[in-house]
């Protein structure tokens, strides 16, 4: 799993292939295409260059190797991989919006907010 780090360097999820979790290892959302969607299927955002942006093209998260953002903080240890928990049906997701160009700013929605 790979983590994910918010503008303070904190790990607040991980990425396995396709899937999110938290940091207790609960499934949380998932990556189709560049779209980023909660565990209800609800459109979230992208991730696009290792960025996590929110509607308004601005940076909420990252993970290493990040690109097209505003300066990256260092990155603070990331706990243990939890195990993963089973991953709940899913709706289908719908079309996202048209994609806004990408920001060189934080956005000021949080890791949790934004996957919620």
């Amino acid at each position: 799993m790979q983590s994910i780090y918010n503008n303070q360097g904190k790990t607040v999820g991980w990425l396995s292939f396709r899937d999110l979790y938290d940091l207790s290892g609960t499934y949380i959302g998932f990556i189709k295409g560049h779209g980023v969607y909660n565990m209800k299927s609800k459109y979230c955002g992208t991730l696009r260059q290792s960025a996590f942006r929110d509607r308004e093209g601005l940076v909420v998260a990252f993970m290493k190797g990040a690109k097209n953002t505003p300066v990256l903080p260092s990155l603070k240890p990331s706990p243990s991989e939890p195990p993963k928990k089973s991953k709940p049906s899913l709706k289908p997701t719908v079309t996202p919006p048209p994609r806004k160009s990408d920001r060189l700013q934080w956005s000021k929605i949080d890791w949790d907010r934004f996957i919620s």
